[in-house]
């Protein structure tokens, strides 16, 4: 692995990550923005879970495709008690060889600013070498500007306005570096309980039912609560998604943290909201719980 000292540049404790892709991916006016939200949301049929969410994946394509399947995992969470949501996200336009930690005051969206988990953050950082403050994967300009985080943002806002959140980008999605976070994130969730979120999209650009059936292959492996089978399928291409590193780093730390339940709630593909059906993107919202079970609390 790369010197992953090389070119850091770090974070200032003040910096505040300004919205990047807002009038592109979602609305950048904060009422439609706020109005669009809520009604995604709303219709959202999802029941309130009987158990604990650990974790959950929502995709991040523009509002228009995956908007009303990302609703769903922040329909369910909007349920839970949640005051922290670590963000894992990959990185779209840079790789890096380490683990980049946003340790700043806040991330921005036109609905205001989400303060970050400065605490947690930096506590994460000491977890390990591969983890670092850094502005890669977190960056704004316009050529390399991430969305994979800040999509999510809004619903969070919307759903859990008290929220703070801490947002990690995966520069590279190797086992080592999954284990690595899954690892560190279960052993801190155990003292300071949080929510952890992976950001992404499934198979990409597949005829529509070719999609369908590597996808319906994913959601059946993460059903496994299996990390390293779905690490596997993910790695040798028999499915698909570009948040692997994310996914499987927070199925780890589920595993840790006594997952025993895996609910798909959404499952769609850019077909089905008026995209091209010869060249798809699957979205899914998930969820890893722990279930309650009367006496063996």
């Amino acid at each position: 692995m790369a010197d992953r000292h090389k070119k850091i540049e770090p974070v200032a404790a003040d910096a505040v990550r300004r919205a990047t892709v807002a009038g592109k991916f979602y609305p950048d006016h904060p009422q439609l923005l706020r109005q669009h939200v809520q009604e995604m949301l709303a219709q959202a049929a999802v029941k309130p879970a009987s158990a604990q969410l650990l974790a959950a994946i929502a995709p991040h394509a523009g509002y228009r495709y995956s908007g009303n399947v990302a609703a769903h995992t922040y329909a369910r969470l909007r349920h839970q008690h949640v005051d922290t949501v670590i963000f894992i996200a990959p990185s779209h336009w840079e790789r890096f060889p380490f683990i980049s930690i946003f340790t700043g005051q806040s991330f921005r969206t036109p609905l205001g600013d989400l303060p970050v988990a400065t605490t947690i953050a930096e506590q994460l950082l000491h977890k390990h070498d591969y983890f670092m403050s850094a502005w890669h994967g977190h960056r704004t300009e316009e050529s390399r500007g991430e969305h994979a985080i800040e999509v999510q943002l809004p619903f969070l806002q919307v759903a859990l306005p008290d929220c703070a959140i801490v947002p990690i980008v995966m520069g590279e999605q190797s086992w080592e570096l999954c284990e690595a976070l899954g690892l560190a994130l279960a052993e801190m969730a155990a003292k300071t309980p949080f929510v952890m979120v992976a950001s992404s999209d499934l198979s990409h650009y597949h005829e529509y039912h070719e999609a369908r059936r590597i996808d319906a292959y994913f959601m059946q492996l993460l059903q496994t609560l299996d990390p390293a089978r779905v690490f596997e399928a993910l790695h040798s291409r028999v499915c698909e998604a570009c948040g692997a590193g994310p996914i499987v780093a927070a199925m780890i730390a589920a595993r840790e943290l006594g997952a025993d339940d895996a609910e798909i709630l959404c499952y769609q593909n850019s077909g089905d909201s008026g995209g091209d059906y010869e060249a798809v993107v699957g979205y899914v919202s998930a969820t890893l719980e722990r279930m309650n079970r009367a006496g063996n609390s």
